[in-house]
């Protein structure tokens, strides 16, 4: 991954905390397709994949407006040539890995979520 991966995490740990919806949303790419076992609750989507901006913005508005204190840490972060999975707490819980591809900008083209069961 080009780039400081702990400055990224930092920097989605920071924007998911600020509750910012936009500039969350400053994160990813046009493109994403977002993955994650809370998409069905949060969304109503049934097959857990989000797929564009819109949508996605939508589900972290969801997200806020249901849990308007959540608060995001970050443990072990994992970086790849074009990817990085953070390792993150929300709260007492839910534990979690992020798995994320970026784009050739920096931005999130791929998430996967993948809580610890």
């Amino acid at each position: 991954m080009d780039g400081n991966s702990q400055d990224f995490a930092a920097n989605w740990k920071d924007a998911c905390n600020s509750h910012d919806l936009e500039r969350i949303m400053a994160l990813y790419s046009e493109v994403i397709v977002f993955k994650s076992p809370r998409v069905p609750v949060i969304s109503g989507e049934p097959s857990g994949t989000l797929h564009g901006k819109a949508a996605v913005h939508d589900y972290w508005r969801r997200v806020f407006e249901r849990h308007p204190d959540l608060t995001f840490a970050i443990g072990e972060v994992f970086a790849g040539v074009d990817s990085i999975a953070l390792e993150y707490r929300v709260g007492d819980h839910l534990h979690g890995i992020e798995f994320m591809t970026l784009d050739d900008n920096g931005l999130i083209s791929y998430a996967a979520g993948n809580d610890i069961t």
